[in-house]
């Protein structure tokens, strides 16, 4: 009887440390397991996502900085040749100029001009019904194509930048990648792959981080940045960092130096920002001018003696007004930055302003961002000198040109602040730039109230739908 009632008891203890114990012990392990599944399955997922954006971005690195050291080598074979045989130029930069056009006109139309309307039209498509579209504007062929057009405009003494072109590159890239990623792979979103090869593409180009960051905000993107953040700043910094990896550590300007002494400066500010303002969004509105009446001639041979007229007054520009007419501009703000020489006479802007229409209006590809900055530092350069400002003080005005140049062009006042800010390393001049920018912005709104990118991009749009359509 005694071991019975035993028996029950040690039962009852038994059946009282299994509830109190081990019941929630195996509750909890089973917690933990589900949370560690759920975890890794996340992890799964945020590594799928990430590994297409790394390896776009490393490649747009590298392509970054390998076309910036053939489009300077370019440049510098260009500049070479000029300075020993000055009237060759009237050879070179005609078959130079039709090399250009005839590459993209043969092998990939939507190759031509500066490449941001065509990932801006891209941007805009990127959805169910239209995306199919977007193979057209962004590419393996137009990002070749694209490279040795330039290539080939620049070596005649063509005014054009790479800038506008990588990011197009990046982004035919970035598209690229996506468009290669297995069936089974998670789905990512086609707006996020473009708008991080954008801002990869700029941030490459130019050294500028923020400037890619800024730039996908401001003139890429149409729905808020919490969407895209993750995969924009990823492809930023693998982009950099691969091209750095390359290149080094480097500003595109440097360290020039900056001092405000004089009420003048404040004057020059206002005065360099309402010209560049107004002479940027003038600019674009005398480009689209002359495209929309160069399309008129669909006869080949006349577009042939369109581009050929159009560097032979490239060529006149360049003979007539030095090297320093020719090319990218950046000879222009290195000696007026980090030299003592900061004398621009008054015609070299609009000189700049007349070679970069001749330039980019016929077709072949190249950008305006580089030679936006440059005409804008000779009009900071020439107003620094109207008001007798030097050294430093002529600097800040220099500095505050080619920001305001730009915002008048692409009305994006923030990105040209924050590049030109970056380029230089100069955080005192930050407030200058963005005043500047400002200023211009409102007086290119009362020049043309559309920008000069928004309305190529609603060329390419109707173009690409319309051109696939009757091809259909």
């Amino acid at each position: 009887m005694t071991e019975t009632t035993s028996g029950k008891s040690g039962n009852y203890r038994q059946r009282l440390l299994r509830n109190r114990w081990i019941k929630p012990l195996v509750g909890y392990t089973k917690r933990m397991y589900d949370s560690a599944i759920e975890t890794n399955s996340q992890v799964k997922i945020q590594l799928l996502q990430f590994i297409p954006f790394f390896i776009a971005a490393a490649i747009t690195g590298i392509l970054a900085f390998g076309y910036a050291e053939l489009f300077r080598l370019a440049e510098k074979f260009s500049h070479s040749l000029h300075a020993v045989h000055p009237f060759f130029i009237f050879v070179l930069t005609p078959a130079c100029f039709l090399l250009s056009w005839w590459v993209v006109v043969r092998y990939a139309p939507n190759a031509k001009g500066s490449g941001i309307p065509q990932v801006m039209a891209a941007l805009q498509l990127s959805n169910p019904s239209t995306g199919k579209y977007i193979n057209t504007l962004l590419s393996v062929r137009i990002a070749v194509v694209k490279i040795i057009s330039s290539v080939f405009k620049v070596i005649g003494g063509g005014i054009v930048g790479r800038e506008g072109p990588t990011i197009q590159i990046a982004s035919s890239v970035f598209h690229e990648v996506q468009n290669r990623l297995p069936k089974w792979w998670i789905s990512i979103s086609q707006k996020n792959m473009l708008m991080a090869g954008a801002a990869s593409g700029l941030a490459a180009a130019f050294n500028t981080p923020l400037g890619g960051i800024i730039f996908a905000i401001e003139e890429l993107s149409k729905f808020h940045v919490r969407y895209y953040k993750s995969s924009l700043f990823i492809a930023v910094i693998i982009a950099g960092l691969a091209a750095q990896g390359l290149g080094g550590s480097y500003l595109y300007l440097g360290y020039p130096k900056l001092s405000i002494d004089s009420w003048k400066v404040i004057a020059g500010v206002l005065l360099t920002a309402m010209l560049c303002g107004y002479f940027g969004s003038k600019m674009g509105v005398w480009i689209l001018g002359i495209m929309k009446r160069i399309t008129r001639f669909k006869n080949r041979l006349k577009q042939v003696g369109i581009v050929l007229v159009s560097g032979i007054l490239m060529a006149i520009i360049i003979y007539f007004l030095g090297s320093e007419s020719m090319g990218s501009g950046k000879e222009i703000m290195d000696r007026t930055l980090f030299t003592a020489d900061k004398q621009v006479e008054w015609y070299m802007p609009f000189a700049r302003i007349a070679g970069l229409i001749t330039s980019f209006s016929f077709g072949g590809a190249g950008g305006v961002f580089a030679p936006s900055l440059s005409a804008g530092a000779s009009m900071g350069a020439v107003v620094a000198g109207f008001l007798n400002l030097a050294s430093g003080n002529a600097n800040i005005l220099i500095l505050v040109g080619m920001t305001t140049f730009l915002t008048g062009i692409t009305r994006a006042p923030f990105t040209a602040s924050i590049i030109i800010f970056e380029m230089t390393d100069r955080h005192s001049v930050i407030f200058y730039l963005l005043l500047g920018a400002l200023v211009a912005n409102l007086i290119a709104r009362y020049v043309d109230k559309q920008s000069f990118y928004d309305q190529l991009r609603e060329q390419y749009v109707n173009d690409v739908i319309h051109r696939t359509k009757d091809a259909q």
